[in-house]
């Protein structure tokens, strides 16, 4: 017998130790939250690659947009539960509005739809809100957000989940909101939200609570002189481990929370030895706006999370790490909250953990809602934002020659949606050329729906408003194609191609001092490039 060679097992790399065994919810981990949206700004959602594509595209703004319209039709019809004063604003909020471009695209398709209404004194005033002030300020120079400021149904205010003050100041209209100023039920949109603000995390032995408790370091190797252990930048190379311990009394753990300990109680009796996180922060948002509202609002919110008693049972803790981080959200928990308050809630029929949408009302039971109850069932829960982000996907990675009606249709199903024709561009491209004259026109009209959902978020968004002008000019219909380029220059996006198709586009109007013009300035480009 020969003896085998082999490599001894490589020593684990040295820790540092930040900190052992906290509670989760008071963990440190959600001070370097804050710190990292805070220092981000509007690059999380640029440079910095926190995802935000699902819950910010013209699909569910219109999924979400149809649900609202559905909830003010409860409330303004007779004998309402929760009945809408005409002569006030019913103020929706949108918690941590990110890059601003779901509201954008809520707004259009909200204030279009409103008019089935038939109320014209009816008042919405949207209001974006973030904890990051240079988010907020990003908002306010929008240029494709100042028509709605200028028509008073925008608003912005900095909001943080454990802030006690129970006034909110909108920034547009210099104007505080408190239970005295607030006179109708409201609607708060909560997106990749509550799965970054703090929770908690139990399990059960012998029918008995125990408290989750987090201890987090990092690899020794990767601690640096210039990295501290305050600075964001910690999350990307944070290692952590679960422990539990026990819990004296159910009844103390949140003291000036007492409702949680419905929820508790119930956890403690159905999930013997199962992990389960607690979504204290939510909770805490909720409780704020339903104070704000005297019990009278429609929560709608989409997370990753977990909504069901066979996915609780699979669940094991998390922490998804990129710039930031985050959590998989208690759907579950928050569900029985809505209902043990009085109130109604509703989940997908086949929830997928990748992400969730919840709809939930408080001031009434759910017979009092039937047109919000029909809208998210229509809406929502008929092709959910998942099943759409999964059909933008294959269309990616498996479409490989669709035709131009199919193309059609993809972009049809997902409310005309920019990041789809990105991906169809170059095959648009090889294809309107050649389609016939009814298809040719048809695209022309793609080309301004899709305008119509476009929403900017840095220089670089000006090439896709240039591919747009490059499909008119493939149709042939060069002055709109001038002004699409020209739109992208007004963007701040300028390189020699676009000087290049602006050259071409005056050429083929036969304008040729003006297509020198453009040529000459691409040239100057390509030389000092």
């Amino acid at each position: 017998m020969t003896d085998v060679a082999s490599q001894p097992e490589p020593e684990p790399p040295e820790q540092i130790v930040l900190e052992d065994k906290a509670r989760l919810s008071k963990s440190i981990l959600w001070g370097l939250q804050t710190a990292a949206y805070c220092q981000f700004g509007p690059d999380a959602w640029g440079s910095k690659a926190v995802p935000f594509y699902i819950t910010s595209n013209p699909y569910i703004a219109r999924q979400y947009a149809y649900v609202v319209l559905g909830y003010l039709r409860d409330c303004l019809a007779p004998n309402s539960a929760t009945p809408i004063d005409l002569s006030h604003p019913v103020y929706i909020f949108d918690l941590g509005a990110g890059t601003g471009r779901f509201a954008y695209l809520f707004l259009k398709t909200l204030l279009m739809i409103c008019g089935v209404l038939r109320k014209d004194e009816l008042k919405i005033c949207y209001v974006m809100t973030d904890i990051a002030r240079s988010n907020i300020d990003y908002w306010m120079r929008h240029p494709f957000l100042e028509n709605f400021v200028e028509k008073g149904v925008l608003d912005f205010a900095c909001y943080y989940h454990a802030e006690k003050d129970p006034n909110l100041h909108l920034r547009a209209s210099n104007r505080s909101l408190n239970p005295e100023t607030v006179h109708n039920p409201v609607v708060v949109i909560g997106n990749y939200f509550f799965d970054t603000i703090p929770q908690d995390l139990f399990t059960v032995k012998d029918g008995k609570l125990l408290e989750g408790q987090v201890t987090l370091s990092m690899d020794k190797s990767d601690m640096t002189e210039a990295l501290l252990p305050t600075d964001p930048e910690v999350i990307r190379h944070l290692n952590y481990t679960f422990d539990y311990a026990p819990i004296e009394q159910i009844e103390g753990y949140y003291p000036d929370f007492p409702e949680l300990h419905q929820i508790l109680k119930v956890y403690a009796s159905r999930f013997e030895n199962i992990p389960f996180q607690f979504p204290v922060g939510a909770f805490e948002t909720i409780r704020f706006f339903k104070e704000l509202s005297h019990g009278r609002l429609l929560l709608l919110a989409g997370d990753q999370g977990r909504c069901t008693e066979s996915q609780m049972q699979q669940f094991e803790p998390y922490i998804a790490k990129h710039s930031s981080f985050s959590l998989s959200v208690n759907y579950h928990a928050i569900a029985m909250y809505f209902r043990h308050c009085g109130g109604m809630s509703l989940l997908t029929t086949y929830p997928e953990p990748l992400f969730v949408v919840v709809a939930a009302t408080l001031g009434a039971e759910k017979d009092k809602y039937p047109e919000t109850t029909l809208a998210f069932r229509t809406h929502i829960d008929y092709f959910e934002p998942n099943d759409y982000l999964k059909i933008v996907n294959c269309t990616e990675t498996q479409w490989l020659e669709p035709t131009l009606e199919s193309i059609f249709l993809i972009l049809k199903l997902g409310n005309w949606d920019p990041v789809t024709f990105n991906h169809f561009f170059e095959r648009i491209r090889e294809l309107v050329p050649k389609a016939a004259t009814e298809e040719r026109e048809s695209f022309v009209q793609v080309i301004y729906n899709i305008w119509d959902r476009f929403y900017p978020i840095n220089i670089q968004d000006g090439a896709f408003v240039m591919n747009l002008g490059v499909v008119l000019y493939d149709l042939e219909r060069y002055p709109e194609a001038i002004a699409f380029f020209q739109r992208a220059l007004d963007l701040g996006y300028e390189n020699e191609m676009i000087y290049g198709n602006l050259a071409a586009s005056y050429s083929a109007l036969k304008d040729f001092s003006k297509a020198i013009e453009w040529k000459e300035k691409a040239e100057s480009v390509k030389k000092l490039e």
